[in-house]
């Protein structure tokens, strides 16, 4: 990664996605192979629906891609549930090997072990699934052969900064996420349940004793890091990553514009407050997540609650 360079990183689980963000202006994507080894769970963190479904578009989506100069990471990074699963993982992963991706997203160190014996010469990159928050478990992951890492996001930009300079690529999320700490939740949601639950970190609960009252109690969730951009460039974060797989291609595409325009901003010059005012002229609705005070890498009432 060259000095005062942040890659923008964008989902894809479908090849109108990836052509959406890369003409958006995504320098890398990032997606999941479907498996049909499980009913509803995945070998890419995620669930159905939010993989690219056959292996023919996947190769179509990485043409596409190298064309235009836009990396490929691919998604294996579910935890390994059994040893009988190694079989069907090596598998998966040289799917994505030989059609042609960039590098891997891996989320367990036996797996990084594994692809490591096997000799495959990618770059692995540490998925946010492994929890990574500080400066032992960076040299841990590094010496296990990742080359970037994908850091949580209940972090303020003080933490990343004292994490930056060891050697590997940082990697956080700019929009969206989760509301709990990566890897911990246990909260079922977009899984191809047979039940639509929702997101059960951004419900309301009746909660209290006598005096019930309805209230958000679970989300601590953040969702937009545009006012952070210019420090996470000074810091010399690698790659900002939106989440999305399985949203809507068009509303994707149109966060991943706005964040396009407002890192050549902060590349040019451009300090938080023109970031800030550039976005809500664009899209009016942002303020909604200023007024709540949903800021990533910021320390806010949000913040706090972590601890």
């Amino acid at each position: 990664m060259c000095p005062g360079k942040m890659n923008l990183m964008a989902p894809a689980d479908s090849f109108e996605t990836a052509l959406r963000v890369i003409d958006a202006g995504a320098d890398e994507i990032y997606l999941g192979l479907e498996n049909r080894n499980f009913v509803n769970l995945n070998l890419s963190g995620r669930g159905r629906g939010c993989n690219v479904p056959m292996l023919s578009e996947l190769e179509k989506i990485i043409e596409f891609a190298h064309e235009r100069g836009v990396q490929v990471d691919y998604a294996v990074n579910t935890p390994f549930l059994s040893d009988e699963l190694e079989e069907m993982f090596v598998s998966h992963v040289m799917a994505g090997v030989d059609a042609g991706v960039d590098a891997l997203i891996v989320g367990e160190p036996g797996a990084m072990q594994l692809i490591r014996e096997l000799g495959i010469k990618l770059p692995v990159h540490a998925s946010v699934l492994l929890n990574t928050f500080n400066i032992g478990q960076i040299e841990l992951l590094k010496s296990l052969g990742a080359s970037k890492i994908v850091l949580p996001f209940k972090m303020e930009l003080d933490e990343i900064r004292a994490l930056a300079g060891s050697g590997v690529d940082l990697e956080i999320f700019g929009q969206f996420g989760c509301s709990n700490i990566n890897g911990t939740c246990h909260l079922i949601h977009s899984a191809g349940e047979s039940i639509n639950l929702g997101l059960p970190c951004r419900a309301n609960y009746m909660v209290g004793g006598r005096v019930q009252r309805v209230h958000p109690i679970l989300d601590a969730g953040t969702d937009c890091s545009l006012c952070s951009i210019p420090d996470l460039i000074e810091i010399g974060v690698s790659a900002l990553k939106i989440v999305g797989r399985g949203m809507n291609p068009e509303m994707i595409g149109s966060i991943v514009r706005i964040y396009r325009m407002c890192i050549d901003l902060a590349l040019d010059g451009g300090d938080s407050g023109a970031i800030k005012d550039y976005a809500l002229a664009k899209e009016p609705f942002w303020q909604l997540l200023c007024v709540q005070k949903r800021c990533k890498y910021l320390k806010t009432p949000i913040a706090d609650s972590f601890v």
